[in-house]
Parts: C-alpha cells; sequence; structure tokens
C-alpha cells in the first residue's frame, strides 16, 4: 500500500513540475513569440527554439531527480548515481535491465516510464505548438517581403 501512496506522489509531483514548468514557460515565451510574429529573424527563430528545448529538458531532469532522490531515500539502491541512472532509463523507457531494483520497488520503474513517456508527448505538442508558431512567423514575413521588395 505504501508504494502506491508514493507512487500516486510521485505521478502527481511530476504533473505539477511539468504544468508549472510548461505556464511559466509558455509566459516568458510569449513576448518573444510576439516579436517574432511582428518581425520574423532567422537567428531570433532558432534562439527562441533552443530556449524552448533547453527548458524542456529541465523539466525532465528535473522530475528524473525527483524519482531518483524517491530511489535513494527508500534505499533501493547503494548510491545517488546508481539511482539517478536507473530512474533516467525509466523515464526515457530505456530500460537497459542492467540495474533492478528489489522485487519490492520493481513497478516503480514502470510507473516511471508510463510518466516519462505521458509527460515526453506532453513536451512533444508544446514544442510542436511553438515550431509551428515560428513557420508562421516566417510565411507571414516571406509573404511581406514578396509584396513589398526593398
Amino acid at each position: 500500500m505504501m508504494v502506491f501512496l508514493l507512487l500516486f506522489l510521485l505521478v502527481a509531483s511530476c504533473v505539477l513540475i511539468h504544468g508549472a514548468g510548461m505556464v511559466a514557460g509558455l509566459v516568458l515565451l510569449n513576448a518573444s513569440l510576439r516579436r517574432l510574429d511582428q518581425r520574423f529573424s532567422p537567428m531570433g527563430a532558432g534562439w527562441l527554439l533552443t530556449r524552448i528545448v533547453f527548458g524542456l529538458l529541465l523539466l525532465h531532469l528535473t522530475q528524473i531527480l525527483v524519482w531518483a532522490a524517491v530511489y535513494q531515500w527508500e534505499g533501493c539502491f547503494a548510491d545517488f548515481g546508481t539511482a539517478f541512472y536507473y530512474s533516467t532509463t525509466s523515464y526515457s523507457t530505456v530500460g537497459y535491465g542492467d540495474v533492478i531494483p528489489s522485487a519490492k520497488w520493481r513497478t516503480m520503474g514502470a510507473v516511471e516510464a508510463v510518466i516519462g513517456i505521458l509527460m515526453f508527448g506532453w513536451s512533444t505538442g508544446a514544442l510542436f505548438t511553438c515550431v509551428n508558431r515560428v513557420q508562421s512567423a516566417f510565411m507571414k514575413d516571406y509573404r511581406n517581403r514578396q509584396r513589398h521588395p526593398d
């Protein structure tokens, strides 16, 4: 029963971390996206997408660290490095299988993989939306240049 409560708290924390990060990221990026709509710049677009990707990676890393800290706190692994490695391979669904927790904790790895898939999907959707917005800004700028060449 304790494992299921812990899993519920871990899943909830991942959703909260990712949700809060997405909202904060959108607030910070809103001005950049508006500037890009007004005057397209390839360098600005590249820098914007780079910041978005790094922000998303930071969210995923934070969630991996939370899972690793719980593994370490619960004594699933001998050291934090192993807990972090296991968490990373589980969250990313790579799952090498070279590090395995005791039977009591194996369900956690499977649930972490499921939440990892969901969070990567969420990130993919957000990144797709931003890339689509950048492409729209490019096309708007391109059409304006075609109509009004300098």
